[in-house]
């Protein structure tokens, strides 16, 4: 049978076979006819399809039918009636269910023409080709599986023909074959007795002991299995690529094979030469890139995908680098309207998500300092790894559409993988023909899919897609496997905003680098570290940079390092970076946050400049603005028993008869609240000298006061917060500001710790 059928309905197929067919194919094996036929000028095959190629398929089949019922061994006529009824029943095949009994017969002519084709002349390479491809779209797996032995017949048939591009698609489908059955033996586990996975609503263990679970119930045969069909795909691909090496599908199915094993040199090299052979290739360019970021080369890495987007069109290059691949599938409602789900991606114009693109990138590129955008890199290497790996070309299916293809571009490589028998959607015994693959990551995230025998392909388990769904929302992309991820620390960092004109806003950034933990494992005496600011429009434009190179003692760098700087940013969005760089050891550590507009206009206040004790500058009485006030900025972390120093702004209080009251109210908070002991704090002014009256409990301080000013646009208020007596630990701090002209209010809410 072609496909999958019921019982009854293949019953009633044979009954409905027409009886001319088995007739014919019992003549076209029997004797040879009494009298030779006069050899055609054009044989009929190729009249028949001049026919069907311009449309006029029914006229085709009967005249070929006409054909082959007057010679029953004309083997090209059988061949061509047998492409013909299969490409009129193609649209139809299922690899579950067919109902279409009219298309079924075609289907079940289409083998018979096509066998006795390779049985009349079993040396015409095309005819088994023809057969290999038939039976490998079919939706039986003995059918994909007898394939096989079709493609290296045809195999065999151009080598004694000499057809070096018959002889590469042999040597590739039955490489392909080869790997359809790597791909359900590799790494396969052991079960005891007749377990299986099981993940219906009823199992009784914890999904976050997946991977307990699984090892308890199967244990990874070692070394992983799998080799001998992996070394006979690879060997064959290796054959196909080297009789034809323009064809792109035999060179991907090569870059499959090195790459599922991680033989990331020979990758390159095979690549690298067909770049050679063909600059125009950007497949190639697209393997280099996989490659070279794999082997650490990210300067190579970026230069081949940059070429490879060069030379592809402008879809095909959408489709790899495509973000909604790693956003969540659905926007929560925390974004309010910000582009946040792959739906909401995908209704954008496209002018608008290049621009999104860049800025997301910029974002997470984990150094700026480095040339190369090494979370971008990782992003593109795992599409075109996907695309290789899990393209299937008989079903028009690009890899990284497919379940295993998403997975792998949001999580990257598992850190676990195996095999068990037994589908995880049925849920009978394991003796069910399926296979079960389990992808297990160190961040506890365990993925099951269900594989087919024979059919390479592998699909969410039924039972687990809910689950799945969840955690695409929840953890929508993590690139953990990058190593530069693993030599970046943090770099606390506190941006306060004051207005300045219309439109703009100043920033003082403050910034603490860990200076102490980029040079400890230096060796040299004298240790340089590079420390860059760049702030960045919404337009992804560097709209201020400041790069220094510090040198340290090795044994003197023992503290992080305070830094601060003061930018004017413009409307619309802004991203600040701060970054630091050992380059010998590529240890680095940065900062990032984005500025959003702020309101310039009317009645508000500035965020709230945490520094040392403020003063008035010299020659200054009354402060206009911030600028009038010396203060060291601070990102937030004080040494037990040092001063806090508070420096804001307020805009545009109402004036009364010439001047402004206002009411501070503070509130410093303990984000501990279970500490032994309580904390003591006391609010000083420019002198020195307590404010307000404070309410004091055992985790929480408050304070309000009154204040009067000059009727000026703006107001600069300054304190410092004594807390010598104050346990080390977070807190939250609360400022508040009435104008008690209207009681209109506004608020800061920020943190500090106390170290």
């Amino acid at each position: 049978m072609a496909d999958r059928l019921g019982r009854a309905t293949r019953r009633a197929l044979v009954l409905l076979l027409p009886a001319s067919l088995a007739l014919m194919a019992t003549r076209a094996l029997g004797a040879q006819p009494t009298a030779p036929q006069p050899t055609p000028r054009v044989s009929v095959a190729r009249i028949a399809d001049s026919i069907a190629a311009n449309g006029d398929t029914a006229r085709a089949v009967a005249l070929l039918d006409s054909a082959v019922r007057r010679d029953t061994r004309d083997a090209a006529a059988w061949h061509q009636l047998g492409l013909l009824q299969w490409n009129q029943a193609r649209s139809a095949r299922d690899p579950n269910f067919m109902k279409d009994q009219k298309k079924i017969r075609l289907l079940i002519a289409a083998d018979t023409a096509l066998r006795l084709a390779t049985q009349l002349a079993p040396d015409s390479a095309r005819y088994w080709l023809s057969l290999s491809r038939f039976n490998i779209q079919s939706g039986v797996s003995t059918m994909r599986f007898a394939s096989t032995g079709q493609a290296r017949d045809g195999m065999s048939a151009a080598e004694r023909s000499g057809e070096p591009l018959l002889l590469a698609e042999a040597a590739d489908m039955a490489g392909m074959a080869a790997w359809r059955s790597y791909d359900a033996v590799a790494n396969r586990g052991l079960p005891s007795g007749m377990s299986k996975v099981q993940l219906g609503s009823n199992n009784n263990w914890n999904r976050n002991n997946a991977r307990d679970y699984v090892n308890s119930i199967a244990s990874k045969i070692e070394p992983p299995t799998g080799d001998n069909d992996h070394a006979a795909a690879l060997s064959l691909f290796s054959r196909a690529v080297g009789a034809d090496s323009s064809n792109l599908r035999y060179s991907r199915h090569l870059y499959m094979a090195y790459a599922e094993r991680k033989q990331w040199q020979n990758l390159a090299t095979v690549a690298a030469l067909r770049a050679r052979q063909f600059p125009l290739d950007f497949q190639a360019q697209l393997a280099l890139g996989l490659a070279y970021h794999r082997l650490a080369n990210e300067t190579g890495a970026t230069r081949a995908f940059d070429s490879a987007f060069v030379l592809m069109d402008e879809s095909e290059a959408n489709r790899l680098k495509n973000l909604s691949r790693i956003l969540r599938p659905r926007a929560p409602k925390a974004l309010n309207g910000q582009v946040g789900d792959s739906a909401s991606w995908a209704a954008l114009p496209l002018a608008q998500r290049d621009g999104l693109e860049a800025m997301f990138w910029m974002m997470s590129d984990p150094l700026a300092l480095t040339q190369e955008n090494e979370f971008r890199l990782e992003f593109l290497a795992r599409v075109v790894f996907a695309d290789f790996r899990w393209t299937i070309d008989e079903m028009d299916l690009r890899g990284a559409d497919t379940d295993r293809g998403d997975v792998y571009v949001r999580y990257g490589p598992p850190d676990f993988e195996m095999t068990i028998p037994g589908s995880s959607t049925d849920t009978r015994t394991r003796l069910d023909g399926g296979i079960t693959l389990v992808w297990d990551y160190t961040n506890k995230l365990t993925f099951f899919f269900d594989l087919q025998p024979g059919f390479a392909t592998g699909r969410l388990s039924l039972f687990d897609r809910n689950y799945v769904e969840g955690v695409k929302d929840a953890v929508p992309v993590t690139f953990a496997n990058v190593p530069a991820t693993r030599l970046l620390d943090t770099i606390p960092m506190r941006i306060t905003r004051f207005r300045s004109g219309a439109d703009s806003s100043d920033a003082v950034i403050a910034a603490r680098v860990p200076v102490d933990s980029l040079v400890r494992t230096s060796t040299l005496e004298r240790v340089p570290v590079d420390i860059d600011l760049r702030i960045f429009d919404q337009f992804v434009k560097v709209r201020g940079m400041e790069s220094d190179q510090l040198t340290f003692a090795r044994d003197s760098g023992h503290a992080p390092l305070d830094r601060a700087w003061t930018r004017r940013v413009g409307p619309g969005i802004n991203v600040v970076r701060v970054e630091a760089l050992q380059a010998d050891s590529k240890r680095g550590a940065r900062a990032m946050s984005r500025l959003d507009p702020a309101t310039h206009v009317g009645f508000g206040m500035s965020d709230v400049l945490f520094g040392n004790k403020p003063e008035l500058r010299s020659g200054v009485t009354i402060p206009s603005r911030w600028r009038d006030i010396a203060i060291t900025p601070n990102a937030g972390s004080f040494a037990r028993g040092s001063s806090i120093g508070l420096l804001w702004e307020m805009y545009d209080l109402v004036p009364r008869d010439g001047m402004t009251t206002y009411r501070v109210a503070i509130t410093v908070e303990r984000e501990d609240r279970m500490g032994a002991v309580g904390f003591a704090v006391r609010v000083l002014d420019n002198l020195g000298k307590a404010v307000g009256r404070a309410q004091q409990s055992r985790d929480r301080f408050t304070i309000s006061f009154d204040r009067q000013g000059s009727a000026l646009p703006v107001l600069v208020e300054y304190l410092s917060l004594d807390m010598t007596q104050a346990p080390s630990g977070g807190y939250r701090l609360r400022v508040e500001v009435t104008d008690l002209a209207n009681q209109k209010k506004t608020v800061r809410n920020t943190g500090f710790i106390v170290r």
